[in-house]
Formats: structure tokens, C-alpha cells, sequence
């Protein structure tokens, strides 16, 4: 049977949803009891405090469901030392005479600010497969830009 959707995450990042899920699921108590503290106060049309219990509620549910979905449909990346390059891997890199980091994750757990990048990303996907000392090339609008493979841990 063909999955719904193909989501792939770290062991990391799977533990960051699921411990997220348990955070919101644990205040979303606290947000009903506010609004229904609110709605007691009355007139509903011009309670602020209502209305923003309620949508604060309905963002709190909407995440929830969409953890659950993220949960019930992942695949946990399986890493392991390798001599190529693969999703959960660590690779250092040169470019332009300097050297960066990059950890392959899925395409929900990227961020590049933590130097995580999508394996489906253009230099996720030019990363992938490849070994120590090869180079993988990323077209960008003024060309191309060459990474030379250092490390893969």
C-alpha cells in the first residue's frame, strides 16, 4: 500500500514532535478552563478574553491533529556510519576555501540557521550518495556553486 504522505525525520526530530505533542496536549486543559472562565463573564461579542481563549484553542487543536498526522505517517531516518552520504548523515564540506557543516535531515526537521538541511533541498539532494573527496555541484541562478566532501560521520 502507497503511503499518504512521505515524511522522514531524524531520531532527534522525531522525539522534538512527540515531545512537543505532549506539551500542547498538556496546556490544552489550561486554555479550555480560560475560555470557559470568559464565556462565563457574559456577553460573548465583545469578550476579548473569549475570544482569544478560542483561537488560541483552535491554533492549540489544529497543531495537535497536525503532530498526530506527523507521527502516524513518519519514517525514522536509520543512519549509519557509511562511506556515502545519506539522510541523518553529518557532512563537512568545502566551498570557496571554507569549510561548513551539514546534517541531511527531512524536509519538516530542516533549518538551515542549525546548518540542518533538507535531503530533498538542491544541495541536500547534490550531497546525497556522494563520498569523502568527491564533489557535488548546486546550480544557482548565476551558475554553480561546487562542494568538495571532507567528512561524513
Amino acid at each position: 500500500m502507497k503511503k499518504i504522505i512521505d515524511l522522514k525525520f531524524t531520531k532527534e526530530g522525531f522525539e522534538n514532535l512527540r515531545q512537543e505533542l505532549q506539551n500542547l496536549t498538556a496546556k490544552r486543559p489550561q486554555v479550555l478552563t480560560r475560555m470557559v472562565a470568559a464565556r462565563e463573564q457574559g456577553d460573548l461579542s465583545e469578550n476579548a478574553g473569549y475570544h482569544a481563549a478560542k483561537e488560541e484553542l483552535a491554533r492549540l487543536d489544529y497543531r495537535i491533529r497536525e503532530l498526530k498526522m506527523f507521527i502516524k505517517h513518519s519514517e525514522i531516518i536509520k543512519w549509519s556510519q557509511s562511506k556515502t552520504v545519506k539522510p541523518g548523515a553529518t557532512v563537512a564540506v568545502e566551498t570557496e576555501g571554507q569549510i561548513r557543516k551539514f546534517t541531511i535531515v527531512g524536509n519538516l526537521e530542516a533549518d538551515p540557521l542549525k546548518n540542518k538541511i533538507s535531503l530533498i533541498s538542491p544541495l541536500g539532494a547534490a550531497l546525497l550518495g556522494k563520498k569523502v573527496g568527491q564533489m557535488a555541484a548546486v546550480k544557482i541562478p548565476d551558475g554553480q556553486i561546487n562542494y568538495k566532501i571532507k567528512t561524513i560521520k
